[in-house]
């Protein structure tokens, strides 16, 4: 018996696609001394801020455990401050986050320079499948 799951099934080759593409994103975000994932995390509040921690985690599709741990980890490195109300906690940056959201936004620049040079034409219509599609499996 052969599988065939290498080509044909939803999260075997979406879970390997992610690896692939989160070991070249790393190499893209090595200039601000973390994961991508805290790029974000500080891109989503540059965006709009204060947030809540639920907020967050909701508009990144995280964990909202595991954006409360990147917001610690952050707010121990100076760049954002996180208030806590009973079970809540709203997060906002702080003026230190300022050097740390220039080097990311270029990170993200090159990474997306990188992802156009590699995916071509095939990378806008990835994303649309992929944002769709997870909004599908949200519901």
């Amino acid at each position: 018996m052969t599988h065939h799951f290498y080509e044909t099934c939803a999260y075997f080759t979406a879970a390997r696609y992610m690896r692939t593409a989160e070991a070249a994103a790393d190499k893209f975000f090595k200039p601000t001394g973390m994961r991508p994932a805290y790029s974000y995390l500080m891109m989503a509040l540059e965006d709009q801020h204060p947030l809540t921690i639920s907020e967050l985690a909701e508009n990144l599709g995280y964990e909202r455990s595991s954006s409360y741990r990147m917001a610690q980890k952050l707010e121990r490195q100076g760049y954002l401050k996180m208030y806590l109300n009973g079970k809540s906690a709203t997060v906002d940056l702080l003026p230190a986050s300022g050097p740390f959201l220039e080097t990311a936004n270029r990170c993200l620049e090159a990474w997306g320079h990188f992802t156009t040079d590699k995916l071509g034409a095939d990378k806008a219509a990835m994303t649309r499948l992929l944002t769709t599609n997870d909004e599908k499996l949200r519901r």
